[in-house]
């Protein structure tokens, strides 16, 4: 046997579902007409998504009243419908009233306050503007600060290849501790060349040290490079970088930007950039950056 403190929340519960299924959440759709089912001795509500300005109603058939985003709607005549509008800041809303009915048929609630704003999304639109044009002014502050610190590399003793691929180094950009390469890949060969990441190595001089300072900013032979007699090279991490995204075809030239990592404070070092073979020739090209 149930006990009546059982039997009440049974009938709470089944209460509740009852008016849950009278619930409706709906976007505001400005095109269409909403019917609210209404009941003599109960209050439908209609809640909007901003301040209500001003209601109008067909006829007195229905009690109107409206407080911020809410409307109350008590019917008050049997057999009687009428129509309302409702403004609000940004949009007009519409909806047919309907002549009283069964409870079970009734509209409790016509929750429309999760309907985005016209003005909302025009606001939403100029801040995403406003951000894509600040970007733009960093992006255009960055990259004129660079160019004005970008140093050309002069690669006068560097005889241009015949039948296969060779690589120029154009410009250094020097920031704390990183360097910005921008080389250049020239395929002289007959046979397409795919550019990938190069190893890069710092060479340590034994021998003519002096020179690293006199050839800064200087691509250089592999003649001159020996003049350094190195034994001791460095693996250099390259930390992100710039690459063609299609093969080097024959008699073509593209450029790509690699980012290096160097020691703080480094004025000038030696740098040997070892890109991938073209099937005949060992393809690098060292410079002191």
């Amino acid at each position: 046997m149930l006990r009546k403190e059982q039997i009440l929340l049974v009938g709470f519960l089944g209460g509740s579902m009852a008016f849950a299924q009278s619930i409706l959440r709906q976007p505001v759709d400005t095109n269409a007409v909403t019917s609210v089912h209404t009941t003599l001795g109960h209050i439908s509500i209609l809640s909007l998504p901003e301040r209500i300005t001003r209601v109008a109603a067909g006829s007195d058939a229905m009690q109107i009243e409206w407080h911020d985003n809410n409307v109350f709607i008590k019917p008050l005549k049997a057999g009687q419908s009428t129509n309302l509008m409702v403004w609000t800041e940004h949009q007009m809303s519409t909806y047919e009233l309907e002549a009283p009915g069964d409870v079970k048929q009734m509209s409790f609630l016509i929750d429309e306050t999760a309907t985005p704003l016209p003005q909302k999304e025009k606001e939403r639109e100029a801040a995403e503007a406003a951000t894509r044009e600040e970007k733009q002014r960093v992006t255009d502050s960055v990259i004129g600060t660079t160019m004005l610190a970008a140093s050309p590399v002069v690669s006068r003793e560097i005889p241009p290849a015949k039948d296969y691929v060779s690589v120029q180094i154009k410009e250094v950009v020097r920031n704390g501790s990183s360097v910005y390469v921008r080389f250049a890949v020239t395929n002289s060969g007959p046979y397409p060349y795919r550019v990938i990441p190069p190893n890069v190595f710092a060479i340590t001089p034994t021998k003519n040290e002096q020179l690293v300072s006199a050839l800064r900013d200087t691509q250089i032979s592999d003649k001159t490079a020996n003049q350094f007699q190195a034994r001791q090279t460095e693996h250099v991490q390259v930390r992100g970088t710039a690459l063609p995204k299609q093969d080097v075809a024959p008699g073509a030239t593209v450029e790509g930007v690699l980012a290096l990592d160097r020691p703080e404070g480094e004025q000038a070092g030696v740098y040997q950039f070892v890109f991938g073979n073209d099937g005949t020739h060992r393809i690098q090209a060292t410079a002191v950056l």
